[in-house]
């Protein structure tokens, strides 16, 4: 397939002759590469992905580039260099959650997910290619994506320009029932001896929260007591230089979780000693968080206050980082993004940032818009002609022969390249649910059905997101496609769950690319993806920044390299111990 599009693109395009090769990181099923193949100026030499369903999507539609699974394998440069050869363009979206309330829910203070922007930054760093596309989130731009400073950042703050800012980290949101925590809760020693291990603190937790819930507790005390029993007996004595104090509150604490599993005692006696020793392990969780992460906290700033424990730390913007960190060596043009704007049937923003090397004396640039609100692509240009093609709702029926007879529009002809529809699979709908897709009309949502339909299924309907039970609109283009199965999107017209090959099309995946794994692995690399549209739109301009810069150096570039492999890969080794001198190269991070 990858040969058709390279073919295709050639005579779309009437591209000249070089052929750029590109290192595809957080490749996700292959969207972004599928986008830059098509133009038939790109080959993906090498592509990393670290989930197992999408790296088998990406292998079944580029089974000619080269799978890596973990982008933090990459260390040594010069051996990567070796094995794989040199890259013209690195490519990737890695994933940043920032101070976002998503790490909050998960109870962690530090996304682990931020060390992978500073990965992706350290490989460009390294490999020096001539050229970066970046894809995130649209507010990365925001004050809410920030990393905390950390000892393993390794490069200098104020040479470079960032700024930083106070920072206070909440480790307990409540009084801490141990008076004297701020004196070991950073003793890394002390911390490990009285931490659970964590399936442990996990059983205890979920043991307290579901018996606050009188409808679950006498089934809970009945089926999880005896493991709660079991998990304490195992637990060992503590050494003499674990705090008297909290010894005290984990003996009692754990007799009330005895006692309650037991039926020895009631609830309401029980709890308040169960959630002070949970809320203990909360904070020491957290307190080790930011030691694993080397996280560098304000002398004397450890403090416990009856609204609960605090430290402070500096913290300093992800796009600052970004922008300075990779604007000493490139030309940088970045900006938000909607795939809409290229002909994508979804209003779909996106952080994109373009760099060129700065030796190449080219400035960057992103796509100008194709399209506006004037004359979007809809949700009818995308997905009409298969109203009457009935979906399958198991992953064992894959291929449907797909007859000539259909409403055409300019996207269905660029999607509708095969005679075999493959994907074209939903969630089989419950009777509940169908009534309520009964009940919308196009473009409404959960919360404009009526409360007799919604009772007893979410806790709290009044928060429950826009996007879910949504109805798409034939006549405007969708939302941001994400997992669409997990949002419950309905199809404009059919009382069914939209399918996974109708989010692919909204996507702009054409129908000769197949997905595979489950079938919610399926729909969840889809709404991960980078729509193609709008990823060939963003190549079709590097295609011409750099097909420029060959021409300014003389045509030198062959095979997209300057001058020629033995000197870009001097020029790689030099850069790599300029940036080795100044603690920048294989950098552990936080």
């Amino acid at each position: 397939m990858v040969e058709l599009y390279r073919k295709a693109g050639k005579r779309i395009e009437e591209r000249c002759a070089t052929l750029y090769r590109v290192l595809d990181v957080f490749a996700g099923a292959g969207g972004m590469s599928l986008g830059f193949v098509q133009t038939g100026s790109f080959e993906i030499g090498v592509a990393v992905e670290k989930n197992e369903s999408a790296q088998a999507t990406y292998l079944q539609n580029h089974g000619q580039t080269t799978m890596l699974s973990d982008i933090l394998d990459i260390t040594d440069y010069d051996l990567f260099q070796r094995e794989h050869g040199n890259f013209d363009v690195i490519v990737g979206g890695p994933p940043c959650q920032g101070f976002s309330n998503a790490n909050r829910q998960k109870n962690h203070i530090v996304s682990q997910n931020n060390s992978l922007v500073k990965k992706y930054v350290e490989v460009i760093l390294n490999l020096r290619p001539k050229a970066f596309v970046m894809e995130n989130v649209r507010m990365l731009r925001s004050d809410t994506h920030r990393f905390y400073c950390s000892l393993d950042d390794g490069f200098e703050f104020d040479r470079l320009g960032i700024t930083k800012r106070d920072e206070t980290i909440c480790l307990l949101n409540t009084e801490c029932p141990v008076a004297d925590i701020t004196d070991y809760v950073f003793n890394r020693e002390v911390i490990e001896e009285i931490m659970l291990p964590d399936k442990h603190f996990y059983a205890l937790r979920i043991f307290l929260k579901n018996t606050r819930d009188l409808t679950k507790r006498e089934m809970t005390i009945r089926e999880k007591g005896k493991q709660c029993i079991k998990i304490i007996a195992q637990m060992p004595a503590r050494s003499l230089r674990v705090s008297k104090q909290f010894v005290a509150l984990e003996q009692a604490a754990l007799n009330a979780f005895i006692q309650l599993a037991g039926e020895e005692t009631a609830f309401e006696q029980a709890e308040p000693l169960m959630t002070a020793y949970i809320n203990i392990h909360r904070l020491l969780m957290h307190a080790k968080e930011l030691l694993d992460n080397n996280i560098i906290l304000e002398m004397g700033s450890l403090r416990s206050e009856p609204r609960g424990v605090f430290v402070d730390a500096k913290s300093y913007s992800v796009i600052d980082y970004i922008s300075k960190r990779l604007g000493e060596s490139y030309h940088i043009c970045d900006d938000v993004l909607n795939a809409a704007w290229f002909g994508a049937p979804q209003l779909r923003e996106r952080y994109i940032a373009v760099g060129l090397r700065s030796d190449l004396d080219i400035q960057s640039e992103l796509p100008a818009a194709e399209f506006s609100a004037d004359n979007y692509r809809t949700v009818y240009d995308a997905i009409k002609d298969l109203e009457t093609v009935e979906p399958s709702y198991s992953i064992e029926d894959l291929e449907v022969p797909l007859s000539n007879d259909y409403q055409r529009t300019e996207l269905t002809d660029e999607l509708r390249n095969s005679g075999i529809l493959r994907n074209h699979i939903a969630t089989d709908t419950r009777e509940v649910a169908k009534k309520r897709f009964e009940a919308l009309g196009q473009g409404q949502n959960f919360h404009d059905l009526d409360r007799t339909l919604i009772e007893d299924t979410y806790t709290n309907p009044e928060r429950t997101q826009n996007s879910i039970y949504l109805r798409l609109e034939y006549n405007k283009p969708s939302g941001t496609v994400t997992n669409v199965r997990k949002s419950m999107w309905i199809h404009p017209v059919l009382h069914r769950a939209i399918s996974i090959r109708e989010a692919a099309r909204l996507q702009t995946f054409p129908d000769s690319f197949v997905f595979v794994g489950t079938k919610d692995s399926q729909y969840q690399q889809v709404g991960n993806a980078v729509p193609p549209i709008m990823a060939k739109a963003i190549a079709c301009k590097l295609a011409q920044l750099l097909d420029a810069a060959n021409q300014q150096h003389g045509g030198v570039m062959n095979g997209g390299f300057l001058d020629n492999r033995a000197a870009a890969e001097d020029d790689v080794q030099n850069t790599i111990q300029k940036h080795c001198s100044r603690n920048d190269c294989q950098e552990v991070l936080a």
